[in-house]
């Protein structure tokens, strides 16, 4: 019906089944045979034709995309329990780190699993462990820990339906939460959200970048609707160069690990550097990582551990923005899919909309966010999850326009576009 030519069908089932023998080929090519002959009865649906493309193309799922970032942004560590849907990401990574030198660990449970780490980048390493929702649970106490010692790490999230052990098979965005607000006190760190398969390796290896650079946590939540998906694709563009981590030189003496710098980023000692020892634990410290209880301390370094974060210039990879109109769709991660396709299909309807899904959520960029709403006299906010947890978020972060609707739809069903686009014919 769709034209698809037999012969092709005839050449990929005999690719696929040879191998269980000549009865089950002649039973699936007989099925085929039945099929065409009841479509030539039927109308035909013929598909507009792909568009020409040329050049590499990668056929790739998005726990594979997050494998590859990781590795491009410099990985050499992972240490990791099997969950799904995360699973793949460490079945990837696994091989491919042997051959580029570096090492992944199955370990324990989730709390081995972090708290390796944490070791790993502590000794120089670039590490990253790879998780769901179960899991990021028992590795919030550590991420505090890798907060208040300034040890880089990336932890990715592939989320499911939860609360508990909910839905492992089915996505959701419904860890958002925890990402943001699970560490306890006063714990600066980035979350950000790959928006697309190809974006997963973008983001990832931002997300380790960035980490490296700014010498703190950072949660990449991608989910199962990306992870587990595979797409043909074209090869997807390099983040932002960024510096990398700030090694502490050898030197005679005084030492200040956590010195208080304009940036907020200081010199970290790697193990074995003369004259760069320190003391790196979870309690607060002074400058030298003495631990103190002192209130000019605690201020100095709370103050120091959030300037680094809030005044560093994250570039223009902080969102996807595309269209014009007095209509936004604001979304995130994999919502994002629909969600451009509703836009899309609108501006062929002659509704003015523009697009903008979040890349970096923590932290929060409200003058760029501004910036991007300007104009915009209403906004429909996108998320799969049951209780507007990216609504509040922004409610929380962000002045939004005064008319704002909300989808809002919890797993396993996905957003469609249809969807979107029958809650914007209300605003017409």
């Amino acid at each position: 019906m769709i034209g698809l030519p037999e012969a092709l069908v005839t050449e990929v089932l005999a690719r696929q089944l040879g191998r269980k023998g000549d009865t089950v080929l002649a039973a699936s090519a007989g099925a085929l045979a039945l099929g065409v002959n009841a479509a030539a009865s039927l109308p035909p649906l013929r598909l507009a034709a792909p568009p020409v493309v040329t050049g590499a193309r990668w056929n790739i799922s998005g726990n594979q995309a997050t494998g590859l970032g990781a590795l491009k942004g410099g990985v050499g560590f992972v240490a990791a329990y099997p969950i799904t849907p995360a699973t793949e990401v460490l079945e990837w990574m696994a091989p491919a780190l042997a051959k580029t030198g570096g090492m992944l660990v199955q370990a324990e449970d989730e709390l081995a699993a972090i708290n390796m780490v944490i070791g790993a980048s502590f000794a120089g390493t670039p590490a990253l462990t790879a998780t769901s929702g179960p899991g990021l649970s028992l590795m919030i106490e550590a991420l505090g820990l890798a907060v208040a010692s300034e040890t880089p790490l990336v932890v990715v999230d592939v989320m499911r339906g939860g609360p508990s052990t909910g839905i492992p098979t089915k996505s959701e965005q419904s860890d958002l939460d925890i990402a943001v607000h699970g560490l306890h006190g006063d714990a600066p760190h980035l979350v950000l959200a790959p928006n697309s398969i190809g974006d997963c390796a973008v983001t990832t290896q931002w997300a380790v970048a960035l980490a490296e650079t700014l010498q703190t946590v950072a949660i990449v939540l991608s989910d199962q609707a990306l992870g587990q998906s595979r797409a043909v694709i074209a090869p997807p563009p390099a983040p932002p160069t960024l510096p990398g981590r700030l090694i502490a030189t050898p030197t005679a003496a005084g030492y200040q690990r956590y010195a208080v710098t304009a940036s907020g980023v200081s010199p970290m000692g790697i193990p074995g550097t003369p004259g760069a020892r320190y003391v790196a634990d979870g309690l607060e410290h002074n400058v030298r990582g003495v631990p103190s209880a002192q209130a000019g301390d605690h201020h100095a370094q709370l103050d120091k551990r959030a300037r680094k974060l809030e005044s560093f210039d994250y570039g223009e990879a902080w969102a996807d923005r595309e269209g014009e109109g007095e209509i936004a769709l604001l979304t995130w991660g994999s919502a994002t899919g629909p969600a451009r396709e509703a836009a899309r299909r609108a501006r062929d309807a002659g509704i003015a909309v523009r697009l903008i899904s979040l890349r970096l959520l923590l932290p929060a960029r409200p003058v760029l966010l501004a910036a991007a709403l300007d104009g915009v006299r209403r906004v429909l906010v996108i998320e799969q999850s049951h209780g507007r947890q990216f609504h509040k978020f922004l409610r929380a972060n962000y002045d939004l326009p005064a008319e704002v609707a909300v989808i809002s739809r919890p797993g396993p069903l996905p957003i469609r576009p249809a969807d979107i686009l029958a809650r914007l014919a209300t605003w017409e």
